[in-house]
């Protein structure tokens, strides 16, 4: 690279056609990152975690790209230093780089929280079909329990909103109706002892969380890293400067103005 620089730096006549063309293809990324932003976000859906979680993976497979661009105006401003348009949006950018920074770091505790989001919108899916659960087996155990008779028996189940609710099979209809109805009522207690045991011993799925942080943590360090040190190298430092004078002469002019 550094002999490409030298190479490039004895070329007069091409070096500001080349750094032009540097910033067409810096531009085309940021359009590239930008697009494919936009197409992850849209539509907003702020409450949803699974949403957060995909924008996350789009920020840092796609995070590259701006910093390709950033690095080519670089490049750019270094081909042709004459430009004072090249600077100007060299600085402009390299503040932008200090933000991005800063989001790229936000990104790990978003992650977190979003993938926590999306476990308890499974543990309360599992929740309600096991409320359901329990809920049909009441249905059950009541027509059951009030039958009198087989044929009772499959009339009651047969009302009840439950899919294969059948008449049973011809090995229960040989049984007596109190012993089948016992164990009916027996295979329920069953069912709903398990489903209650299953409510109260759900773990808490870390192992789901800490491996969706090591996936997210160090690419999102190395990408806000890689961005700080654009931003406070020496584009950043001259962006640094130029602010600082900014905000001085706007200082002097507001007290020159109450004076």
């Amino acid at each position: 690279m550094l002999n490409l620089l030298v190479e490039l730096k004895s070329r007069q006549g091409d070096r500001p056609d080349l750094a032009l063309r540097l910033w067409y293809v810096a531009l085309a990324l940021l359009v590239v990152f930008a697009a494919s932003v936009l197409n992850a976000a849209l539509p907003l859906r702020l409450l949803d975690p699974r949403w957060l979680q995909g924008l996350i993976q789009v920020l840092l497979s796609q995070g590259f790209l701006p910093l390709i661009a950033l690095v080519l105006l670089q490049l750019a401003v270094v081909l042709n230093p004459d430009s004072n348009r090249l600077r100007r949006r060299r600085d402009r950018f390299c503040r932008l780089a200090l933000v991005a920074a800063l989001g790229f770091v936000l990104l790990i505790p978003l992650q977190l929280a979003s993938s926590w989001g999306s476990l308890n919108l499974l543990a309360n899916g599992q929740n309600q079909q096991r409320l359901q659960g329990l809920a049909v087996i009441g249905q059950l155990r009541q027509a059951i329990s009030t039958a009198s008779s087989h044929q009772d028996l499959a009339s009651r189940l047969a009302s009840l909103p439950i899919p294969q609710s059948g008449s049973g099979s011809a090995a229960d209809l040989a049984l007596p109706f109190p012993q089948r109805q016992r164990n009916l009522l027996e295979g329920l207690a069953r069912s709903e002892r398990q489903l209650t045991r299953s409510a109260a011993t759900a773990p808490i799925p870390w192992p789901a969380l800490i491996e969706t942080s090591l996936r997210v943590v160090p690419t999102a360090l190395a990408l806000a890293g890689a961005f700080a040190a654009l931003a406070f190298g020496q584009g950043g430092r001259q962006a640094g400067k130029q602010a600082l004078a900014e905000e001085a002469y706007f200082e002097a002019l507001g007290r020159d103005a109450g004076s």
